[in-house]
């Protein structure tokens, strides 16, 4: 998981960068907005079932053909809804031909979201699978990108490339899984059974995504889209920090579940391991970044971006609080005790609500940050103390 997070990350850093590049603040902005619009979306296709369904084959691995096929068809006739609807509502509204049409061609992406399959491969723990796709899907996007935009007025190329770039891998992993369309009303019966299981789940991902990712989309509600861009590469750089974390507790989650209530002190030992590796990321990868982040941010996309050394600096405070949160929040959900995360999640995207309508419309980035920080530190606080209630000794 490590590897297949590393090798993708490096991937997604240079297209990130090389995006940044050729599209100049305006066109990245614009870029980056619509992607925060749509991956938002994505929370409404997905429901939980993901994690769900990694946490359920990790209990029994022979239904893995059977799960995979009702959660990824219910997830297809869902992002194929969505999709007319994002699309239907673009074409509807006042913003421009070029918005409307970039809006359009990012649709393409959830249907990528809704086909994904690397749950299941970690429900089985063949993380080896996992890293087929996430590096593969992450090199294929970098040589398209490269090879077929090299202008900013190349952007509306970019969603389409993005979703070309992943369909070899997800028809392959499909095939592996056995995975068959269902369709009919007796399939979507048993659909809404694993949904009616998964829903706490979702609700805990929608109100982490408020928190964690909403903000750039009220940043451009307040201020020019140039802020928006600058912006975004501060928030990428604690995402793709904050993604290895997830990944790995991804990993985690159908260890611990399979552990929780039945053999202790391995659950116990795997939150530890996942505690230093939030130490070790803090000392050899937070704290340097946020030492060097102006001569980071040129190096990579340009002194054109400077700007965004500041929030990054007040950002990377943020990021160290969600490395200590994520360890408790899996073990939470592994012992099926999501509902006292999304107590959680609910409370912080409302906090983060309240204070980015404060701060934003005079501070802009800065009050974004500030914000992101203020609210990560109430996260950790109020998962701490309820882990040490509900599981035992932190």
């Amino acid at each position: 998981m490590a590897a297949a997070n590393i090798v993708s990350s490096l991937f997604s850093a240079g297209l990130f960068i090389y995006l940044a590049r050729v599209l100049e603040p305006k066109g990245f902005g614009y870029l980056s907005y619509v992607f925060a619009i749509i991956f938002f979306v994505a929370n409404f296709i997905d429901f939980g079932l993901s994690t769900y369904g990694a946490r359920e084959i990790a209990r029994e691995k022979r239904v893995v053909s059977a799960y995979v096929s009702e959660i990824i068809s219910l997830r297809i006739i869902l992002g194929a809804v969505l999709a007319l609807l994002l699309v239907a509502i673009a074409f509807l509204s006042s913003h421009s031909a070029y918005f409307k049409i970039l809006i359009a061609g990012s649709s393409l992406i959830l249907f990528r979201i809704a086909l994904a399959s690397e749950w299941a491969f970690q429900g089985t723990e063949e993380m080896g699978m996992v890293f087929v796709s996430l590096a593969a899907n992450a090199g294929l996007q970098f040589g398209l990108v490269y090879t077929f935009v090299k202008r900013p007025e190349d952007m509306l190329k970019v969603p389409i490339l993005y979703f070309v770039a992943t369909l070899p891998v997800t028809i392959l992993l499909l095939k592996r899984l056995k995975f068959t369309l269902m369709i009919k009303r007796e399939d979507l019966a048993r659909m809404m059974s694993h949904l009616s299981g998964s829903l706490v789940i979702w609700f805990i991902s929608i109100f982490a995504q408020v928190y964690n990712g909403l903000d750039i989309f009220m940043l451009g509600l307040f201020r020019r889209i140039e802020e928006v861009g600058y912006f975004t590469i501060a928030r990428r750089v604690v995402g793709e920090m904050a993604l290895l974390m997830i990944f790995l507790a991804n990993a985690l989650l159908p260890r611990l579940s399979s552990a929780f209530g039945r053999d202790a002190p391995q659950f116990k030992a795997a939150t530890r391991k996942f505690l230093r590796l939030a130490i070790i990321l803090t000392i050899c990868a937070a704290l340097p970044i946020m030492c060097l982040s102006k001569w980071l941010i040129s190096l990579t996309v340009g002194r054109q971006y400077v700007s965004a050394s500041l929030p990054l600096n007040i950002m990377i405070a943020g990021l160290v609080l969600i490395l200590f949160n994520l360890p408790y929040s899996t073990g939470l959900i592994a012992g099926r005790l999501e509902k006292e995360v999304l107590k959680q999640t609910a409370g912080c995207a409302l906090v983060s609500i309240v204070l980015n309508f404060i701060l934003m419309p005079k501070y802009g980035m800065i009050g974004a940050a500030i914000s992101f920080v203020f609210v990560e530190a109430i996260a950790l606080i109020w998962i701490v103390g309820v882990y040490k209630k509900r599981i035992g000794v932190v």
